[in-house]
């Protein structure tokens, strides 16, 4: 059996505790800036997509689709329609840029009889579930540094 001093145990409770709340809060922080990120996906006919990137003021999304039929709404995130445009058997690419910060809805309808070949690039951020997992690795730093402090006490 190994037999630790009061003291290291509480520094070893004392370090892994920062550990996890230090790695929340970077993570926190590197949530909050957009990554470009690229989307390829088969959408059926009479089928549709819907693409949700939390973007920045300034950033891009490209869309981009082979020859097809398909609708395509493009709206900000105090829901004005940006792009609403009707696409016939042509092939389609279109880069917008944010004005806005905030959740942008783009939503391709495939109106044609043949699949649609979508390959969309847009930077976003984090989606609000990865914050639960952050807040878990500070709550669970917390309790690893109380439970070093208790455990001092005790002994």
């Amino acid at each position: 059996m190994v037999n630790i001093s009061r003291k290291t145990s509480l520094i070893i409770f004392f370090v892994a505790g920062s550990i996890f709340i230090g790695i929340g809060i970077v993570s926190v922080i590197d949530s909050n800036i957009p990554r470009f990120v690229q989307i390829s996906e088969i959408i059926k006919p009479n089928q549709s997509g819907i693409f949700t990137p939390d973007m920045n003021i300034g950033n891009i999304a490209n869309i981009f689709y082979n020859e097809s039929s398909a609708s395509i709404v493009i709206t900000d995130p105090l829901n004005q329609v940006i792009v609403n445009k009707t696409q016939n058997n042509k092939s389609f690419n279109e880069t917008i840029k944010s004005d806005k910060d905030g959740k942008y809805k783009i939503l391709i309808t495939n109106t044609g009889n043949t699949d649609i070949d979508l390959n969309l690039g847009a930077f976003s951020k984090a989606s609000s579930i990865a914050f639960s997992g952050q807040m878990m690795l500070i709550i669970t730093g917390i309790v690893i540094i109380i439970l070093g402090i208790r455990m001092r006490n005790q002994a």
